[in-house]
């Protein structure tokens, strides 16, 4: 593994948790990225944070893919970017292919794009039309530079954005000037999803348990986190909330079992699907 391997090791974790619940979250290519030293990570973050991971990544997954998929039926010819994208499978579970765009930093993104070739070459993974472009999310020159390639890729297409497990690691600076961008290269008929954590997550043991076993085992300050009220998303111009909700209601979704039945012993995430409308 290259570049920064505290990174690549947590993006793992999610895969593990995917993996263990392919039937709800549909990655049946979650596994191909776990190793014996992921398994042993996830053994302790379930032991020392929650042990619920399983579940809620599977449904976030879910969530996301399902809003792919709703996109790709309503215009075939969306362009999906994955911003941040670590090492999600979305282009590769799609019933119907869409043109991908992922966005990550530059060893993730080289690193992902060599294990996709090699499993393509095996005939492990389907073959899709995924473009990689890095950048620090978190840099504004870095930024702007994705701008003016989004803008010649996209054209005059639609696209179907994913803000997946970043909204928290950003500044809020930063994400407002990421929102900023986004609104001036969608179309209407565009739309945005993401995933937040609100601040009453300050105090939530869960989520102290988390920022606790990320300080000490990926160096991620505990206090380094941007948490907001959906309201910030109604700010956002040239933007509609087209859905809000939460991690419970997606297991009452996706879901015949009913695990997070206790809010002190779950990670209380919130979902949102943002759209694109016509510029007056």
């Amino acid at each position: 593994m290259t570049g920064k391997p505290h990174i690549s090791e947590s993006a793992f974790l999610v895969n593990e948790s995917r993996a263990r619940n392919v039937g709800l979250s549909r990655d049946r290519y979650a596994g191909l990225w776990v190793t014996d030293a992921t398994r042993r990570l996830w053994e302790d973050f379930s032991r020392e944070v929650y042990p619920y991971d399983d579940t809620e990544l599977a449904l976030r997954n879910r969530f996301y893919l399902e809003v792919l998929e709703a996109s790709i039926r309503k215009d075939p010819a969306v362009v999906f970017v994955n911003l941040a994208a670590g090492f999600t499978s979305y282009p590769f579970l799609t019933e119907k292919p869409c043109r991908s765009i992922e966005v990550d930093f530059d060893h993730v993104c080289r690193f992902k794009k060599s294990k996709i070739e090699e499993w393509r070459r095996r005939g492990a993974v389907p073959l899709r039309d995924v473009e990689y472009l890095a950048c620090d999310l978190a840099n504004e020159h870095a930024l702007g530079a994705l701008s003016a390639r989004l803008r010649g890729e996209l054209g005059s297409a639609r696209s179907v954005v994913f803000l997946e497990g970043i909204t928290y690691y950003l500044e809020r600076t930063a994400l407002l000037r990421l929102f900023g961008i986004l609104g001036g290269l969608q179309r209407p008929g565009s739309v945005i999803a993401l995933d937040f954590w609100t601040p009453d997550a300050d105090n939530h043991p869960v989520h102290v348990r988390f920022r606790k076993f990320f300080a000490e085992r990926f160096g991620h300050g505990e206090s380094e986190y941007n948490v907001f009220e959906p309201d910030l998303l109604r700010t956002i111009d040239g933007y509609e909330i087209v859905e809000l909700t939460d991690i419970v209601e997606l297991e009452r979704r996706f879901s015949n079992e009913r695990k997070l039945t206790a809010p002190q012993e779950i990670l209380p995430e919130r979902y949102a699907v943002l759209e694109r409308r016509e510029r007056i």
